[in-house]
């Protein structure tokens, strides 16, 4: 099972109940990442902070569940973390035709595997897989605006099932926080990021007159403050 929260997914499988580990685990340095066309490779910290080792494989992929092969790879993709250690990731691209004119999407998935002490019986085996899963974004050159200064251009237009948000920039903008008349809304149940030049209706909420929000930004904060007043759509 796997669970998104905004910039990170953690999943963790169980088949039986869990061995007894020492408090700590794995953790990774950032919940996102910012690839540039510049940039030679980017690097992101995997940390463990407990006693037992863990078998760490990483990958880039086009969604968070696999999809196809991405345009990037993950060195080293496949090593042991020990307890009480950490590993830079390098992640580095590869051939492949990407748009100039916005920003692309991929997915930076780490899974780690716990190992065992001593041999199980078969009636005592334990599988437990932790995955996480951080965005990445490519983000080409000669991109209209800085990306901080994009947060307030996005559009809130009233629509009869609820909110229309339209986002009129080259960039991925993910709301972190939201308030429409005067009532913030649970972002967990809503869809919460709107592709370049795109947009999403947001079902079940009243039509909005006024509304403010916050976006995330590269290092996984919050923007500065937005406020507008929805345009009749």
């Amino acid at each position: 099972m796997t669970r998104i929260l905004h910039s990170m997914a953690f999943g963790l499988l169980l088949t039986a109940s869990l061995p007894s580990y020492a408090e700590g685990g794995i953790a990774l340095g950032q919940t996102r990442v910012i690839f540039s066309a510049e940039d030679k490779a980017q690097s992101i910290t995997v940390s463990n902070t407990g006693e037992a080792a863990f078998l760490i494989q990483a990958r880039v992929q086009t969604n968070p569940d696999g999809g196809e092969s991405s345009p990037f790879i993950v060195t080293p993709p496949l090593y042991s973390l020990q307890g009480g250690s950490r590993q830079v990731l390098r992640i580095l691209r590869q051939d492949g035709n990407l748009p100039t004119d916005r920003e692309s999407l991929f997915y930076l998935s780490v899974a780690a595997i716990p190992s065992q002490q001593a041999p199980l019986n078969d009636r005592d085996r334990v599988s437990v897989g932790m995955r996480f899963v951080v965005k990445l974004f490519y983000r080409p050159e000669g991109l209209t605006l800085p990306a901080e200064e994009n947060a307030c251009r996005l559009i809130f237009r009233r629509t009869a099932d609820g909110v229309r948000i339209e986002n009129p920039t080259e960039y991925f903008q993910t709301l972190g926080k939201l308030t429409i008349n005067g009532r913030m809304i649970a972002l967990a149940q809503q869809p919460v990021m709107v592709p370049p030049h795109e947009h999403f209706i947001m079902l079940g909420v009243s039509p909005p007159a006024t509304v403010t929000w916050q976006t995330v930004n590269d290092h996984g904060g919050l923007s500065t403050s937005c406020k507008q007043v929805a345009a009749v759509h």
